[in-house]
């Protein structure tokens, strides 16, 4: 069964992830925005029925319009945000290094930490937009409101849990 609510290359089409990026940085990138950003979004119960009716091909309107018009800005916009340390970064096995590339000139960290900023605010509307919608179509996506937190699911976050605890 896939695993993925979109492809690769609707990240490359939508997103701001170069052509030329490799498919695995992507793909690993793609997995921990479905498992941290948007499974607490939905739920368990709900992100699962999703990723069923993308598997499936059973989605009903209602969800196609949802994952279309929400979820997949949501998700280029997090890849965005958060695949710009994994293209920054090389991690070996004696150390993490930054990656260098003949064809363009590395940004300082400064530059980069600017866009990260940009990307950050482009996903929080997004993240926003989705949560909205959901919270005022809930009727349409039952399992967005009858979810089960047994066995370890995640209840829907319904945009009040973006506390960051940081330790120093």
């Amino acid at each position: 069964m896939s695993s993925f609510l979109i492809d690769i290359a609707t990240i490359k089409k939508l997103g701001f992830v170069n052509k030329n990026v490799d498919d695995p940085i992507i793909s690993v990138t793609l997995r921990r925005v479905q498992d941290t950003v948007i499974k607490p979004i939905l739920s368990t119960t709900f992100y699962n029925r999703l990723i069923e009716g993308v598997y499936n091909d059973d989605l009903n309107a209602d969800e196609i319009n949802l994952l279309n018009t929400y979820i997949t800005p949501c998700i280029v916009a997090a890849v965005d945000y958060r695949i710009i340390n994994a293209l920054t970064y090389e991690t070996r096995s004696k150390t993490v290094g930054t990656a260098r590339d003949e064809h363009i000139n590395p940004v300082t960290i400064e530059e980069k930490h600017i866009r990260e900023e940009d990307l950050k605010r482009d996903f929080e509307v997004y993240r926003k937009e989705l949560i909205g919608y959901l919270c005022d179509n809930s009727e349409l996506f039952p399992e967005y409101e009858n979810y089960s937190t047994d066995d370890g699911g995640i209840a829907p976050d319904k945009g009040r849990t973006r506390t960051r605890v940081r330790f120093r």
